[in-house]
């Protein structure tokens, strides 16, 4: 499904993406992060492209451009042979934070953690490369990452931001189950699950990646560290044990049959050793959390939704969260 070209055919088009990104006015540099970024690619990687802005003011003004340069890049890759994601979506920096936050180290990367752009920002710009050479200061912003991402306080404000985020998230599905709506608070309960693995994770002092294989990575990262139960209850819970989603996985969608498919070529090309049951598991995880958040239209009985133990589970994972280890 896959030709020997992928590799080729993704740096030519981060390169191309670089180019024409670059060339907008209000934009000082770009980060090249995610799994190109990193030199890890598979051939279903998006490209992820983070802007730096000269300027808070360049960025209101080109954002709108950035924008058109990206819709039109996505539609000719699509037309001229084979479609490619650009992530290009709202996280950004400008060249005074990303100078700021070098003079500032880790302790000050750390209180950025509250703000929502540069707490995913740097998880995914994390390990990635300037878009151009001669770009010095995004340079040195990313090998500032690559010491700061993992130093204690950044791991210890990131922990406490995805517990936050875990008990938020409980809260919210007591509150909708109480209220009779429970496909909300099962997308509720699957949030506080997936939190809780990232509480894991990052005290782990590791990340997980691609959101199209992350179950899988979680449970190898959790046997490293000799929590493979707690992996399995938080898959579980989360609407993500394989032999849960195994029962369901003849009802999804055509468009999912085929990522599943593609998904599975596309790891064993680069050598992943992953059974087709657990890819499709990661497959079928990862975009229920997709629709729930972005497309409920596309919804049915393939995301397991309301979970029919509801009650059961929200009441586990009350228990369980207490005992998540922090670092």
């Amino acid at each position: 499904m896959f030709t020997s070209r992928w590799r080729e055919l993704l740096a030519e088009r981060t390169q191309e993406a670089a180019r024409l990104v670059g060339a907008v006015p209000g934009v000082a540099g770009l980060v090249i992060g995610g799994s190109v970024g990193r030199g890890e690619p598979w051939p279903m990687s998006d490209i992820d492209v983070l802007p730096v802005y000269r300027s808070a003011a360049a960025r209101d003004r080109d954002a709108g451009e950035v924008a058109r340069v990206q819709a039109e890049l996505v539609d000719w890759w699509a037309a001229s042979g084979r479609a490619q994601c650009l992530d290009l979506s709202w996280i950004f920096f400008t060249a005074t934070e990303i100078t700021q936050a070098v003079a500032d180290g880790a302790a000050g990367l750390a209180t950025r953690m509250e703000d929502r752009r540069w707490f995913h920002g740097i998880d995914k710009a994390y390990g990635g490369r300037a878009g151009s050479a001669s770009d010095v200061p995004t340079s040195d912003f990313l090998g500032f990452l690559r010491d700061a991402r993992f130093a204690a306080p950044v791991v210890a404000a990131r922990v406490a931001e995805w517990r936050r985020q875990a008990v938020t998230a409980l809260g919210a599905a007591r509150a909708a189950q109480a209220h009779g709506d429970l496909d909300a608070a099962t997308v509720e309960l699957r949030e506080c699950a997936r939190a809780l693995r990232l509480v894991l994770v990052e005290g782990w002092g590791d990340r997980l990646g691609s959101m199209g294989r992350e179950w899988s990575r979680f449970e190898e990262i959790a046997r490293v560290h000799g929590a493979s139960p707690l992996a399995s209850s938080l898959a579980r819970l989360a609407g993500a044990d394989p032999a849960e989603v195994d029962t369901r996985a003849h009802l999804v969608p055509a468009w999912l049959a085929e990522r599943i498919d593609l998904a599975l070529h596309a790891r064993r090309a680069v050598g992943e050793d992953v059974s087709p049951e657990r890819n499709a598991r990661d497959q079928i995880a990862a975009f229920t959390v997709h629709v729930s958040r972005h497309r409920p239209d596309l919804t049915g009985p393939w995301t397991a939704s309301p979970d029919p133990h509801l009650t059961d589970h929200l009441d586990e994972i009350e228990q369980l969260l207490p005992g998540i280890p922090s670092p």
